[in-house]
Formats: C-alpha cells, sequence, structure tokens
C-alpha cells in the first residue's frame, strides 16, 4: 500500500466525515458575506440610524480582500484545527489504526498521506471561497488585480497547511483528540505572540496573512522568511509525527 492508495482512503474519509462539506460551507460563507457586507453596509447603516445621517466613505475592493484576508486568518486557523485534530487520534483512540498500519504501509506514508487530504479538503474550501469572493467583489465593488487575488489565495492556503500539520502531528503524540486540538491552538497562539515581537515578526507564518492583506491593500510587500519557515515548519511536523507513530504504543 503506498501513500497514493492511503491518500485515496483518506479523502473518502474526508467526504464520507462531512469535513470537506463543512470546510467548503465555512470558505464559500465568508468568500459571500465579506464583499455583500461592504456592499450594503451603508444601506443598513442608514436604515438602524433612525433619521440620523452618517456618512460612510465608499468602500473599494482593497477593504473587502483586506477583511477577507483578516477574517480568515481567525476562523479558518480554528477550522484547521478542529478538522485535523482527530486526523490521527481518533484512530487511535479507536484502535483502526492498527489495522492500517498492519498493511505494508510505513508510519512517514500514512503521515504524509493524512497531511495530503487534509490539505486537499482546504484547498478545495478555499479556492470555493476565493471564487466567490473574487465573483462578488467584482460584480459589487469593482476589479481586482487577479494575480494579486490569486497570490493572496495561495499564501492564505499555506498559512493554513501550516496549522494542519501542527495538529496533525499533536494528534499523533495523544489519543485524546481534544489534548491534539488544545495543544495545537496553543502553539498557533504562541506563534501569534512572538509574531508580535517586529524582530521576529517577519519569520512567522502569520506574517503570510500580513503579506496577503499588504497585497490586498497596497498590492505590494513580501514577507520570504517566513514562507522558508512555513515550509521548514511543514517538513518538520510531518517527520515529528512520522517518529512518534514509529515509536509509541498504538
Amino acid at each position: 500500500m503506498n501513500v497514493f492508495v492511503l491518500f485515496k482512503k483518506e479523502a473518502k474519509e474526508q467526504v464520507k466525515t462531512y469535513r470537506l462539506l463543512i470546510v467548503a460551507a465555512v470558505f464559500l460563507l465568508f468568500g459571500l458575506s465579506t464583499p455583500l457586507l461592504f456592499k450594503f453596509l451603508p444601506e443598513i447603516l442608514e436604515m438602524s440610524g433612525e433619521g440620523i445621517p452618517i456618512e460612510i466613505p465608499a468602500f473599494t475592493p482593497s477593504d473587502a480582500l483586506k477583511s477577507y484576508v483578516n477574517s480568515l486568518g481567525q476562523i479558518g486557523v480554528l477550522v484547521a484545527v478542529l478538522v485535523a485534530m482527530g486526523a490521527i487520534a481518533q484512530e487511535r483512540e479507536r484502535g483502526t489504526i492498527i489495522m492500517t498500519l498492519s498493511k505494508p504501509v510505513g508510519f512517514g506514508e500514512f503521515a504524509v498521506a493524512k497531511l495530503a487530504a487534509l490539505v486537499v479538503t482546504f484547498l478545495i474550501g478555499v479556492a470555493l471561497g476565493a471564487l466567490a469572493c473574487f465573483y462578488y467583489t467584482t460584480v459589487l465593488l469593482g476589479s481586482v488585480d487577479v494575480q494579486a487575488f490569486l497570490a493572496i489565495n495561495l499564501l492564505i492556503a499555506l498559512y493554513f497547511v501550516v496549522c494542519l500539520s501542527i495538529t496533525l502531528m499533536y494528534s499523533a503524540f495523544f489519543k485524546s483528540q481534544l489534548a491534539a486540538g488544545a495543544l495545537a491552538l496553543v502553539t498557533l497562539l504562541v506563534m501569534g505572540i512572538v509574531s508580535s515581537i517586529p524582530p521576529l515578526a517577519p519569520y512567522m507564518p502569520s506574517a503570510l496573512m500580513g503579506w496577503g492583506q499588504s497585497l490586498a491593500v497596497e498590492g505590494g510587500g513580501s514577507a520570504w522568511p517566513a514562507l522558508i519557515i512555513s515550509g521548514a515548519i511543514i517538513v518538520a511536523a510531518v517527520l515529528a509525527a512520522w517518529q512518534v507513530l514509529s515509536r509509541k504504543e498504538l
């Protein structure tokens, strides 16, 4: 049994357990609601103002995109942890992991297939949200730079892969999904706090979201060190999960 066969099994699990549906629905909701909110917010405030004149400057596509990135950076992380925290822990808890690993499959292949299925689920979610956001932002608020928008969503997706890989690592550490999810959230929270320290901020994965916001607002900015560090974290997390699975009692 190779990685591709394991991946197909895990991909089917994403569909059967409704994880794909949930992730797609959440991202699609944000992709639809953000430009709609910016388009109709002045009218909503005017209706609720009880005759008091409220002057609001016209919103631009950049405003909607910046809000879209910011919203996904908050809600998307929580969704990533909730979806990935039981990826391995649940199988260990139920004992089904033994059935899979009793076949000719390596621990590394098992971890890679798990992460790959989760990544595909989130890529589909990000793509659906991005298409909805792009369409409605263009129709309601004005034109959007296609290349910049594509780069924004690629950065968002990479940040979610970091979150998924960290959560998957903790899911390999524990049989408890709650323990895995809690430690993943704490780790991501600590990383977020560290990113508030100016000398370290450019190296933290959360800088990818800041890069996305700068592309949305200014069409520029970069965070190449964060990109490299994010890739290293993903690889290290998968290797850690592999080593833990190969040494711990399943």
